[in-house]
Order: C-alpha cells, then structure tokens, then sequence
C-alpha cells in the first residue's frame, strides 16, 4: 500500500482518537488517516514506534518528521486552512500553557477510557 504524506496515526479502538479523526476529516477531507494498529505502516516507516503510536496520535508530514501528542496539534492549527485563522490564539505562552493543559485532560479520558473497556468490574455505558 502507498501512504501519502502527511498522514496521521491513530487508534481506531479508542472513542476519543475516532472523534479526533472525524472532526480533523470534516475541517480537511485530503488528510490521510492511517490506523496505528495496522503492521504495513511500521514496514513503510521503521522510524516509527508501535507503542508510541497507540499512547499518542503522530503524524508524519511530507519531509518524513514524526509529530507526536501536542505537536500534532500546533502542526494542525497552522496548515488546516479553517483552523489556521485561529493560530494567533497559541501565540503566547498563556495560549500555549491552555493548549497544553486540554491536550492533558484528553489524554487523561482517553487513558481511562481504555483502562475502562479492560476492566471487568467495571460498569459499562449502555
């Protein structure tokens, strides 16, 4: 399989990353979205790792640079053409401490979130 750069790993079992891509598609259909559980992709890029790819979305863009966690998200707020008009908002360190700060709470859910869907004990959504 070809991969176009850039593209983006993420989870597809985990509910929060299927979100991500959903609205990451809806602001730009030409993202390429690749999951991370998929063992062509480290065949095609050895450079990257399994494991970090499933705790953390990465993209690799088109000179080969791997992103991850909240790189990802300033890479996105500067090239998606919607998003982009907002970038001034991380200008400054209060903007990036804000951006930071969200981008841990969601890892946060989405690490409960799978501890959740493993546990046995524990009740589930209906």
């Amino acid at each position: 399989m070809k991969y176009q750069l850039p593209l983006i790993l993420y989870d597809p079992e985990c509910p929060l990353c299927l979100r991500f891509k959903q609205g990451l598609h809806y602001l730009d259909k030409s993202l390429t979205f690749v999951s991370a559980r998929e063992d062509e992709i480290y065949e095609h890029f050895p450079e990257l790792n399994r494991q970090a790819c499933l705790e953390k979305v990465h993209m690799l863009t088109g000179d080969r640079t791997i992103l991850s966690g909240p790189e990802v998200v300033d890479q996105l707020m500067v090239t998606l053409p919607g998003v982009s008009k907002l970038a001034w908002l991380l200008d400054n360190d209060q903007g990036k401490k804000v951006k930071d700060y969200f981008y841990q709470k969601v890892e946060e859910l989405r690490e409960l979130s799978a501890k959740k869907s493993d546990c046995k004990q524990c009740p589930r959504d209906v």
